[in-house]
Parts: structure tokens; C-alpha cells; sequence
């Protein structure tokens, strides 16, 4: 039987292989793929607030610092705009909070220093608030002389070090 079966299959496949496929009259053809439409840009999504932050800090310098005459704490008026930039940022996310850290040179004692540094974070705080920043949103810290940002002892190195931070403020 198995014989049988294996002739039916071999003259059915044989028939099968000379058979030739007619083409279908145009009228019965099956239809053309439909166009596909040529893909189309995805609308980014909207920004998330991190990102919205990076934008508009993007024009501020993280470190941007006020600086300070020496032996001064009051805000020089060439110091205004670094002020007034850390406000606006401030003003555009209220929920976050500001930690200001001042600073001074190596000249002086430490206890001198230290009092110093309290007074440039306080300056700065103070013009903050003017420039519209709630103070309850604002810390401050005196570092005196312990974190000088150019160690030569020289004014030039002096400059840079009378200074106040605006660390931490927008994380």
C-alpha cells in the first residue's frame, strides 16, 4: 500500500510541474499595494521641567560668582548681573531652594574671615530678595579662607577667591 500511495503522489506532483500558471486578465488582477504615506515627523513631546531648567540656565554660568573688593562686602555695581541672572532663575522655579557660600582671600585671621565670608553671603542674599526672591528660599554659609579657588599668593589669586557662591542652588 505504501507503494500504491508513493506512485499517486510522484504522478500528482509530476502533473503538477507541467502545468504552466496563466496570468490573470488585468480586469481580475489583484489590486496594487495602496501607496504608503511617506512617514511623517513625530511631535516631540513636551519638555519635562528638568529640561525646561537646562534651557533657560543655559545662558547662566553654574559658577558665576559675585566678587567682592578687598576687605568689602557691600555688591559692587559691575556685580549686579550675576545677581540678577541668579534671581531670574530663581524666580522661574520658586519650589527650588539657594545656598550662597562666602568666601575670602587667604589674608586676615580665620575668625576675621569667617565673620567676612557671612557678610558677602548676607550681601548677596539681601540683593536676592530686592530683586524679588523669597528669603525663606535663601541659606547662607561663610567658608572665610578655606576654599580658595586660586591658591598663588598674589592679587590676582586674591581677586578670585573674595567671592560669593551660588552652590547647589537649582538641584
Amino acid at each position: 500500500m505504501n507503494r500504491a500511495l508513493l506512485i499517486a503522489l510522484a504522478s500528482m506532483l509530476a502533473a503538477a510541474a507541467c502545468t504552466t500558471v496563466k496570468p490573470l486578465p488585468a480586469s481580475t488582477a489583484a489590486p496594487a499595494p495602496a501607496a504608503q504615506p511617506a512617514p511623517t515627523a513625530q511631535a516631540a513631546p513636551a519638555p519635562t521641567p528638568e529640561q525646561v531648567f537646562q534651557q533657560k540656565a543655559q545662558g547662566l554660568d553654574a559658577n558665576e560668582s559675585v566678587y567682592f573688593a578687598f576687605d568689602r562686602y557691600n555688591i559692587q555695581a559691575d556685580q549686579t548681573g550675576a545677581i540678577r541672572n541668579h534671581a531670574n532663575l530663581a524666580i522661574a522655579y520658586p519650589n527650588d531652594h539657594i545656598t550662597i557660600q562666602g568666601n575670602c582671600d587667604e589674608r586676615g585671621s580665620a575668625e576675621y574671615n569667617l565673620a567676612l565670608g557671612q557678610h558677602r553671603a548676607d550681601a548677596v542674599k539681601n540683593a536676592l530678595v530686592a530683586e524679588g526672591v523669597s528669603a525663606s528660599r535663601i541659606d547662607t554659609v561663610s567658608f572665610g579662607k578655606s576654599k580658595p579657588r586660586a591658591l598663588c599668593h598674589a592679587e590676582r589669586c586674591w581677586k578670585e577667591n573674595r567671592r560669593a557662591d551660588f552652590v547647589d542652588a537649582w538641584q
